[in-house]
């Protein structure tokens, strides 16, 4: 008979087990209380040290933030006071040019003026628009760099933009062997919406560097457009045998400050910013420019602008051929020359000017037309005469910055006189300060049109011809 196996008392040896692991997890968990404790601590340290650098954060993003408002505070600030410096040293220079120029180009039309002391008030009346041309430059610059150049877009004739500006640039010619051909596409609309300003300043400083380095041969002007939708994209092209430019320069021809070939150029006056300008100018038209040349032999331009639509009808065979024909004229006379002026001996004006010599320059161009101006030095007079009415003006030429009283305050009271008269009379704005963008100033603010100083005759009759001229008293 087999032995019977002995009982195993499992109750017993679960106790003992249960007793062993309890034993094990104490002497475990007192084993590791240290470092739980190191733990616990080191992860109120971290979380001690993250509020601390959040909080720091926070403050260094504050006084970031306030620092940051302060600096464009002060870069606006030191913007606005650019912007008076600029106005203010357009205003000063632009002052004294209009005697230079405005008297020389009184002199040069009376005939009793011997040729020898003609010829140099021509050259003191070149003299004079070139540093216009280079003050304009510097202006436009600065008004760049201070991200202010802005294009002010209105509709304007095609044709008449051409031709004043192929007329300008007819006198650069002067005694040099050189022919002015022209292209003008006849299916150019007859009427564009854009800044009409900053397109003859573009192809005022293509072409005018084209005539300045030729010599001899031909300086080509081309001008086409192509219709896209609501936009017309204008193609100009400006193409020279002058002395060309080196391969190894074009790279540096748009650039700031830059003339290129110095040393063969040294003669030829500029600021080297013209094309830095151009560049520019036709890029806010979302443009673009390119240049071909061969040294020695000449330089093509081309240039394309997008302007807008404003006219179904083309400027036609006729006006593309009589713009053409302006290459016949006399080349060695000055615009102003040519002018006829109307007979106006019924007109009356008034010329508000602070400068005497200013109103002395106005007045005498203004009586060239045999009207009768009377001048006066502030806007209070003008005022008070526009307000009793006598005399009767036919158009009052007033200048903007005068003491105690300037011309928009007072082209503002004159309207607000209230009588027929008074809103009715044309304000013409006469004046130097001719920074970008006032031209729109002056308009809304009662003025009827803008003569920037120095005077150009041309606009100046344009000027009288609509706002002045009474074809009914002729």
């Amino acid at each position: 008979m087999d032995k019977a196996l002995p009982l195993i008392d499992t109750d017993m040896i679960t106790e003992q087990w249960l007793t062993k692991t309890y034993d094990y997890r104490t002497r475990l968990m007192e084993a590791q209380r240290p470092w739980l404790l190191g733990a616990t601590a080191l992860l109120f340290v971290i979380l001690i040290l993250l509020l601390v650098l959040f909080y720091r954060s926070r403050g260094e993003r504050k006084r970031l933030a306030v620092l940051v408002a302060e600096q464009t505070e002060e870069t606006r600030k030191a913007s606005e006071a650019k912007s008076r410096f600029i106005a203010n040293m357009n205003h000063e220079m632009r002052t004294p040019m209009n005697v230079v120029v405005g008297l020389t180009d009184l002199m040069l039309e009376e005939e009793d003026v011997p040729d020898a002391v003609k010829k140099t008030l021509k050259k003191i009346n070149t003299a004079g628009n070139s540093l216009m041309g280079l003050i304009n430059d510097v202006l436009d610059i600065s008004k760049i760099e201070a991200g202010r150049l802005e294009l002010i877009p209105i509709q304007y004739d095609t044709a008449s933009m051409l031709n004043d500006i192929i007329t300008l640039n007819m006198i650069r010619i002067e005694d040099k062997p050189v022919t002015f051909k022209l292209d003008i596409d006849e299916h150019l609309p007859d009427s564009l919406y854009g800044d009409d300003l900053r397109v003859k300043q573009i192809l005022n400083n293509i072409l005018s560097n084209a005539f300045k380095y030729t010599k001899e041969g031909n300086v080509t002007l081309s001008v086409s457009g192509k219709r896209n939708d609501g936009d017309v994209w204008i193609t100009i092209c400006v193409s020279d045998t002058g002395i060309g430019i080196r391969k190894e320069d074009i790279a540096m021809l748009f650039t700031d400050y830059n003339q290129v070939d110095t040393r063969a150029n040294r003669k030829i006056e500029g600021t080297g910013l013209g094309l830095s300008i151009t560049k520019k100018m036709v890029e806010i038209m979302d443009g673009s420019i390119a240049v071909e040349s061969e040294y020695g032999k000449g330089t093509t331009f081309r240039i394309r602008i997008r302007q807008g639509f404003a006219s179904e009808r083309a400027i036609g065979k006729e006006t593309a051929a009589n713009l053409r024909r302006l290459r016949y004229l006399d080349n060695k006379k000055l615009a102003h020359e040519k002018l006829a002026r109307a007979d106006l001996s019924y007109a009356r004006v008034l010329v508000v000017d602070d400068f005497p010599t200013n109103l002395d320059v106005i007045a005498g161009m203004l009586r060239k037309y045999k009207m009768q101006v009377d001048g006066i030095d502030n806007g209070q007079e003008a005022v008070r005469r526009v307000k009793t009415g006598e005399p009767r003006y036919d158009a009052v030429f007033m200048d903007h910055m005068m003491p105690e009283m300037d011309g928009i305050e007072a082209a503002a009271r004159i309207r607000a006189l209230g009588t027929s008269y008074a809103e009715r009379v044309p304000i013409i704005a006469l004046t130097a300060n001719a920074v970008a963008g006032n031209e729109q100033m002056f308009l809304g603010n009662g003025f009827n049109v803008f003569l920037p100083k120095p005077i150009n005759v041309m606009i100046l009759d344009s000027i009288v011809q609509r706002w002045v001229r009474d074809k009914s008293k002729e």
